[in-house]
Parts: C-alpha cells; structure tokens; sequence
C-alpha cells in the first residue's frame, strides 16, 4: 500500500538523519515510528533494511573514521554471542509485550539522557560504575555481548555500545564511526536472521526498497549536521522525539 511505503520513507528519512548525524537512538526512533503503522515485530524486521541502507552510505561518510582495530575487535566479536542469543529469545516474547517493553525502554532511556537526575539514570549510573572504571577490554566484552542481543532484539544496541563509546571514543566523529560499522556489520545478520526466522517475509522486505532514497538523503543529511550543528540541541530534539513515541507504544 502507498501509505506504508509514505510511513516507512518517513521513518527512515529521519532514522538516517539520525544515525549519521548523533550516531545513537535511530533504531529506538525507527521502531516505535514504524510500530504505530505496523505490528510491533514486523515493524522490527522492516527497521533493520532500512537501517542497514543508511549504514552503507554511513560508511562512506565515516570511512576509518572509528576505534583503533584492537578496541573495534573486542567489542564486535563479543557482540556475537548476544546477536545468537537475540536471534534466539527473539520468537519466544508476545508481540504486545514486546510492544510495551520496547516503549518502556525508550522511554525511560530518553528521560534517563534529557534528565541525569532521573531515578532510573542515577541507578544505572551506580550500576555501570565498577564496570566503566574497570579494565577497558572487560568493559568493551560486556558492552559488546549486551548491545548485540539489544540490537536483535529491538534495535537498542547504540544505546549499550553508546554507553561504552562514551568514554572510549576520542571524539564525535569516530564515535557515530564506530556506531556506523558496528551496525553495518550487525544490521546483515538482523536481516538475514529475521528473514529465516519470518520475521521478514520477502514482500515486505521488498515494500522497502521505494524508501531507499529517502534513506540515503537523510543520511546525507545528517552527515552534514553532524560537521556543523550543534550536537547538544540535536540530540535532545532527538530524545524528546524518541519519548514522546515510546510514550505512544505503551498506550
């Protein structure tokens, strides 16, 4: 239908601005934007296409533009056993309570990111302590396996991997780089797992393939803001879309 092929350019137009552009949040944007059009898993399976197409174009941007290859290894090949597992729970969870949890989760991740005194922030704060003051590579494995099952499971993994790149990456290019070909790397395995899992029956893969362009101009676009906005405002537009579309999904 047109209106889903208008819903899904949408949604990923600005999933692209936003991946390129702040490097964290364009899945828990793209799910629950999709999420209002189409049932909660199908609106996963369509989110990682479209992510994997601004990716591609991500790479171009950003080419080496990421972690030192012995960082980068630590926490792509941990994320490999949370990209299985993912794969695997996947199937099993209700699809109105997958719903409901992944609006719970945006939600509470963007009041945790627009409010640092927000309970659930000040928890995870104390949680993540000892983890992020402790070895580098021990963080970069736990961060690593967490964010592949986040990423399977509802396009989260920038959210962990972020939680990481906070402090290892040295600046805002090479952390949206690092974001780019993590989720390059993932976003093939997400499509081809959902496909063999019917999580992506073929011709809704296909319906994706019109909002191709709307993909790339939007990441085209959100390279550009990335070299001259203001990051800070950026990313709190960004937040206070992604609560007010959680918000949505747990009505």
């Amino acid at each position: 239908m047109l209106s889903d092929i208008i819903v899904i350019a949408i949604a990923g137009f600005f999933s692209g601005i936003i991946k390129t552009g702040v490097g964290v949040g364009a899945g828990i944007f793209l799910l629950p934007t999709l999420s209002i059009a189409f049932p909660a898993k199908l609106a996963l399976g369509l989110g990682a296409p479209l992510m994997l197409a601004s990716d591609v174009l991500g790479l171009r941007f950003y080419w080496r533009q990421w972690l030192a290859w012995p960082e980068l290894r630590r926490i792509m090949f941990s994320a490999v056993p949370g990209l299985i597992l993912g794969a695997v729970l996947l199937p099993i969870i209700p699809g109105h309570v997958f719903r409901v949890c992944v609006g719970i989760f945006g939600s509470l991740y963007a009041l945790s990111m627009l409010w640092h005194e927000f309970p659930v922030a000040v928890v995870l704060r104390r949680l993540f302590k000892g983890l992020s003051e402790g070895s580098g590579k021990t963080s970069a494995y736990v961060f690593g396996f967490l964010g592949g099952a986040s990423t399977v499971m509802a396009h989260a993994g920038g959210i962990v991997w972020s939680l990481y790149l906070i402090k290892a990456a040295p600046d805002r290019r090479i952390f949206v780089g690092t974001t780019v070909i993590m989720f390059f790397v993932t976003n093939i395995y997400k499509v081809a797992s959902y496909i063999y899992i019917d999580l992506l029956p073929w011709d809704n893969l296909l319906s994706v393939l019109p909002a191709i362009p709307m993909v790339f101009l939007g990441s085209y676009l959100g390279n550009i803001m990335n070299k001259r906005c203001d990051s800070a405002l950026f990313r709190k537009i960004v937040l206070c879309v992604i609560l007010f579309l959680s918000i949505s999904l747990c009505l």
